[in-house]
C-alpha cells in the first residue's frame, strides 16, 4: 500500500539489493548463512538436506570486514578535533549522542557506514524538555524514505528498532518509523504491537513540533548516484567477497567427498551383509571377475578449488589496498602536484565527505544553542595517512608481482606489513565490533520523540 508509512522509497529500494549483501557479508557467518539460498543457491539436483549440510558446513572469509576495520582505522591515529568552538560545542564533543561516545569514536562509526554503504547520515536531535542538541546516527538502509521540493529536503522516514522491558527481565523488539517534517515529526508503531487482532496497520504513537524549519538531517555521501542513493566505494570487494563465499562452498564439500572414499565391489557372491570390512579380515571369491576396491577422488579439482580461493583473496585484496594508494596526478616541479594527487586517493576523498559532514552538524546544533555565527568551529581530521610516498610506489610493485604469479601469498603480506600498509600481526583481520557496523537507532529521548 502506498500509504503505509513503512513503504520503501524509490531511491531505497534502488540501492537495497547491495545494501543487503553488504549487512549480510558484513553480519559475517551467521547472517551469510541465514540468507540461505540468496546467497548460496541450491543447485538443479540438489536435495535439501544436502544443501542444508553445506550451508551449515560453509565458513566465511571476511575480506570486506577486515577491510573496512584497516581503513577506518587510518585516519584515527590523532584524535578529531573541534577548534575555535563554543563551549557548549566543544562539550558535545564529549558525548556526542548522550550515550558516552566521544568525537573520535562517532567519526570512525560514520566512516565505516561511508566505506561500507557510501551513504549515511546525522540527525540532529534534542530532548523534548529543552537543553543540548545530540547527534544520531542514520545509516543509509534505515533511511526509508526521503521527499524533497523547490525549498529542500521536505520530509524524511526513517526505520528505527526499539527495545521495550517485558515484565522484570525480559526485552522484546518492536519496530517503528519516524517521520520528520519541516516543523513536526511523529513516531508510528504497527497497530499490532498493541492488538494482536489488527495486524498491518500502523498508527502514530507520539507526535510534537519542531523549530529548526527543516528535517534537521545531514546526508554524508561519497558518489552520489541519485538522490539519497550512492554507490558503495567497496562493493566490487563485497562481490568478489561473495564468490569466495559461493566458491568456498564448493571447496569444503569436495573436501568432504573426498576424504571419505566409496567401497565399490563386483562380481561377489557373499549375502549382503556377510562381508566385514577392517583389519585383519579376509575377503575371497571364486569369480575371477570379482573385485573390492575404495574409489577415491583424483583431487585435480580441489587443487583447482584451492586456487581460486587464493587468487579471490588476491583480488579483494588488491581492491582494499586501491584506496589507500594515490592516484597519479599532473607531473610537476612543484609541491601543488603532490597536494592534487593526494587529493584524488579514494580514502582521502571519504575523509573530505567525513569532516564537511561532520562540520555541517556542528553548525546545525550551534543554530539550535544560538551560538553566534563563527562560534561553530573547525572539525579537524588527519588526512596524511601513515604511509610514505615509497612505500606506497612499492606496495603498487607488490601487488603486480603478485597477481603475476611472481611471489606468494605469504610473501605479499609480509612485505605489506613490513612497509606499515597492513598493522603488524594481522592487524588487517581484527574482527568488527558489531555495535560500530549495525548500530539501530534506539528508543531516543529527543525532541522527535
Amino acid at each position: 500500500m502506498t500509504d503505509n508509512v513503512a513503504t520503501p522509497g524509490i531511491a531505497h529500494r534502488a540501492m537495497a539489493a547491495e545494501l543487503d549483501l553488504l549487512a549480510d557479508l558484513m553480519g559475517g557467518t551467521l547472517s551469510m548463512r541465514a540468507a540461505g539460498q540468496r546467497w548460496l543457491p541450491r543447485e538443479a539436483a540438489e536435495s535439501w538436506t544436502a544443501w542444508r549440510v553445506r550451508l551449515q558446513r560453509t565458513v566465511l572469509f571476511n575480506g570486506l570486514s577486515r577491510t573496512v576495520q584497516a581503513l577506518s582505522g587510518r585516519p584515527f591515529a590523532r584524535p578529531v578535533t573541534l577548534e575555535s568552538a563554543h563551549p557548549a560545542l566543544q562539550k558535545l564533543t564529549e558525548n556526542c549522542d548522550k550515550e558516552g561516545t566521544s568525537l573520535s569514536d562517532f567519526a570512525k562509526r560514520l566512516l565505516q557506514r561511508l566505506l561500507i554503504d557510501g551513504m549515511v547520515h546525522i540527525l540532529v536531535d534534542r530532548p523534548v524538555a529543552g537543553g543540548a542538541p545530540y547527534l544520531v546516527m542514520v545509516t543509509a538502509s534505515q533511511l526509508i524514505g526521503a521527499t524533497r521540493d523547490d525549498d529542500g529536503l521536505s520530509e524524511i522516514r526513517i526505520a528505527e528498532t526499539h527495545i521495550r522491558r517485558v515484565g522484570r527481565f525480559g526485552e522484546e523488539t518492536s519496530q517503528a518509523v519516524r517521520v520528520i517534517g519541516r516543523h513536526a515529526w511523529q513516531v508510528w508503531h504497527p497497530r499490532g504491537d498493541l492488538d494482536s487482532s489488527v495486524i498491518g496497520t500502523w498508527h502514530v504513537a507520539t507526535e510534537g513540533q519542531h523549530d529548526y524549519g527543516r528535517p534537521p538531517l545531514i546526508t554524508l555521501n561519497v558518489a552520489p548516484s541519485g538522490f539519497m542513493q550512492s554507490r558503495p566505494p567497496l562493493i566490487d570487494l563485497a562481490w568478489l567477497n561473495l564468490a569466495h563465499w559461493q566458491s568456498a562452498s564448493d571447496q569444503r564439500h569436495i573436501l568432504h567427498v573426498a576424504r571419505v572414499p566409496i567401497l565399490f565391489g563386483r562380481a561377489l557372491q557373499a549375502a549382503e551383509g556377510d562381508i566385514e570390512i577392517g583389519p585383519n579380515r579376509l575377503i575371497m571369491a571364486d569369480d575371477p571377475a570379482a573385485d573390492l576396491r575404495f574409489v577415491e577422488h583424483s583431487g585435480a579439482a580441489i587443487n583447482a578449488g584451492r586456487q581460486d580461493l587464493i587468487d579471490l583473496e588476491d583480488r579483494m585484496a588488491v581492491l582494499g589496498l586501491d584506496m589507500l594508494r594515490r592516484r597519479p596526478g599532473n607531473e610537476t616541479a612543484t609541491g601543488r602536484a603532490i597536494d592534487a594527487a593526494e587529493a584524488h586517493a579514494a580514502l582521502t576523498g571519504v575523509i573530505t565527505t567525513l569532516r564537511d559532514g561532520l562540520q555541517a552538524a556542528f553548525e546545525m546544533a550551534a543554530d539550535w544553542l544560538d551560538v553566534p555565527d563563527g562560534a561553530a568551529g573547525q572539525i579537524q581530521i588527519a588526512r596524511h595517512f601513515p604511509v610514505s610516498d615509497d612505500a606506497a610506489n612499492e606496495a603498487d610493485i607488490l601487488l603486480r608481482a603478485r597477481l603475476a604469479g611472481e611471489i606468494s601469498q605469504e610473501a605479499f603480506l609480509a612485505e605489506i606489513t613490513r612497509r606499515g600498509i597492513l598493522a603488524a600481526g594481522g592487524g588487517i583481520s581484527a574482527p568488527t565490533q558489531a555495535s560500530n557496523i549495525t548500530p539501530k537507532i534506539r528508543n531516543q529521548r529527543g525532541n522527535h520523540e
